[in-house]
């Protein structure tokens, strides 16, 4: 398999560029015009897939119980593992470096769940499965979705949000569920962040 024969290896390999450009040129356009061109790409590369994906789900309440239990145990895990590194090593979290803005708003809600949750639990994850099992898969896919968030003082909560989003979609069979899960959980980050002072 090539990478050009394989959206998900596109899709690691866009992933990668895009960081790159981030942390090369950190700053708050960077944050809001790159997530919406990266999920434009992803758009137009699953374009059939959204085509035949079934809309009906979102209307099933075993869905959005599904997408419940991935956002309560993503805040769960994530304030454990920031516990830990925050006030038992003393890690302090960076700045907020960002105004909250419509653009903002869009992109970390509505973009980056997308394409984060296409790259590191659908594309990583999902072709590390098959082969190496949940765990090892889990681990990999969530090391790399906390490293690509930059943030010292949450990557142990990055990490364990992480597994716990792998887990929701290894038992829904479908992306939708972290994707979903994703999106209210940076929806209430954008609320509850700007408020810790």
């Amino acid at each position: 398999m090539t990478f050009f024969s394989d959206r998900r290896w596109m899709l690691i390999g866009l992933a990668v560029c895009v960081l790159a450009v981030q942390i090369a040129f950190p700053g708050q356009w960077a944050l809001i015009w790159l997530p919406p061109a990266f999920a434009a790409i992803v758009l137009l590369l699953y374009r059939r897939d959204l085509s035949r994906f079934d809309w009906s789900l979102l209307k099933k309440k075993t869905f959005w119980e599904q997408v419940f239990y991935a956002v309560t145990q993503g805040i769960i895990a994530q304030a454990a593992g920031i516990v830990v590194v925050q006030y038992g090593i003393g890690i302090e979290p960076p700045a907020l470096s960002y105004k909250l803005t419509f653009g903002v708003v869009v992109s970390v809600v509505l973009c980056s769940a997308v394409v984060e949750e296409l790259v590191y639990r659908h594309s990583v994850f999902g072709m590390m499965k098959g082969r190496f099992g949940f765990w090892p898969a889990a681990a990999a896919s969530s090391l790399l979705f906390a490293a690509a968030h930059a943030n010292y003082a949450a990557a142990l909560g990055y990490f364990l949000l992480g597994i716990v989003w792998c887990r929701a979609y290894a038992k829904s069979g479908t992306v939708a569920v972290p994707i979903a899960a994703h999106m209210i959980f940076n929806a209430i980050s954008l609320i509850v962040l700007p408020l810790r002072g």
